[in-house]
């Protein structure tokens, strides 16, 4: 099954065989055994490489699952065994991972020393949540999946803020409706931009459809883009780092997407365990939950 999934990311026998530091020929053998247990042509072979029949694809996201699930299973009896102390691999979002999470990941690091983290960005969350689907990471931090089967866990409230060029009145203020903005331009975020959606139905919700004037497809380059006069951004609160202050407007009607961690099946010791930590760390741009009495 390993050596399928190789084939069909590689999309050729050869590169597959040498990813996996195997002969050809063995590799070709083991994906004919496979076939013919399956009663089905897993891919289609040419001189140009490998593809996936339809079969193929409909086997392709199981066998990851599988695969992903044999190795937490090999991790945690590892672990339990005292043979080592496992893997964190955590999914999230870019912004999250940029402004929210570096604080938490070092101070897990430093109560956990031998459970080292690992750390899988994606630009939007219809990524992150094909990724955490196929069950290939330990945990995911990001807005919660809708219709998500496995566990979750509310971790705080995103926060996000306007930024404005300089010579716009209301630049340090807070209280503004964002409808006051309508007739502005803006730095939208390129199509497939998680951000984008959000951006585009906050203001639909307000009344009026921004009038992009430059896309970008970072969160950053949108606060600097803002600030240097191009138009106003919506970025999360967090994003708005001290030398961008003096530009930012705190809407009145400011988006609020809830963060959660989940995962595929029953959070792993060491996903429990950062969640945990998480919960207890006060996090720029992120409203905690309150304390449980």
């Amino acid at each position: 099954m390993a050596y399928f999934v190789a084939v069909a990311e590689e999309q050729s026998f050869t590169a597959a065989a040498a990813r996996l530091l195997v002969a050809q020929p063995s590799l070709s053998q083991q994906i004919r055994a496979l076939e013919r247990q399956l009663g089905a042509e897993l891919l289609e072979r040419s001189s140009r490489g490998a593809r996936l029949t339809p079969a193929g694809r409909a086997f392709l996201d199981a066998a990851r699952g599988l695969l992903a699930d044999a190795g937490t299973a090999v991790i945690r009896a590892r672990a339990a065994a005292g043979l080592d102390g496992g893997t964190l691999h955590i999914a999230t979002l870019t912004s999250l991972a940029t402004w929210v999470l570096p604080d938490a990941i070092a101070r897990f690091r430093d109560r956990f020393p031998d459970v080292p983290p690992r750390l899988t960005e994606f630009p939007d969350r219809l990524g992150l949540e094909e990724f955490m689907a196929e069950g290939r990471a330990d945990l995911a931090i990001g807005a919660r999946p809708p219709d998500w089967a496995g566990p979750v866990r509310f971790l705080g409230d995103e926060r996000y803020a306007l930024v404005v060029p300089a010579s716009d009145p209301r630049a340090g203020t807070a209280g503004v409706p964002l409808r006051a903005f309508a007739a502005v331009d803006w730095v939208l975020y390129a199509p497939g931009h998680g951000l984008r959606t959000l951006v585009l139905e906050a203001c639909g919700a307000a009344g009026f459809t921004p009038r992009a004037t430059v896309e970008t497809r970072t969160v950053d380059a949108a606060a600097r883009l803002a600030a240097a006069g191009l138009g106003v951004a919506l970025v999360p609160d967090a994003a708005v780092r001290a030398d961008l202050a003096a530009h930012r407007v705190r809407l009145a009607d400011a988006p609020v997407v809830a963060v959660v961690g989940y995962a595929r099946t029953a959070f792993p010791p060491a996903a429990a365990a950062f969640l945990d930590l998480f919960s207890t760390l006060k996090v720029p741009g992120l409203v905690h939950p309150p304390a449980a009495p």
